[in-house]
């Protein structure tokens, strides 16, 4: 009985152990993903501000092409 007993423990605390490490890959991976999203909003936020200064050239130079249009 007290065989069986060590042996349910024994399989019991290696279950804890695996239960522990997965959990300790899942946080690794959630701070590798939160990382990676952190770095994607950085890249999303430099890419919309280079679209609207680009927009804003592009207004500039339809302006431009209208008033050289007109004077012609």
């Amino acid at each position: 009985m007290a065989e069986q007993l060590a042996d349910k423990m024994e399989r019991l605390l290696a279950a804890c152990q695996r239960v522990n490490d997965e959990r300790m890959d899942l946080r690794r991976q959630a701070s590798a993903l939160t990382e990676e999203n952190r770095q994607l909003r950085d890249v999303i936020e430099q890419s919309h501000a280079r679209l609207q200064e680009l927009a804003g050239q592009l207004r500039r130079l339809e302006e431009q092409a209208a008033d050289t249009e007109r004077e012609e």
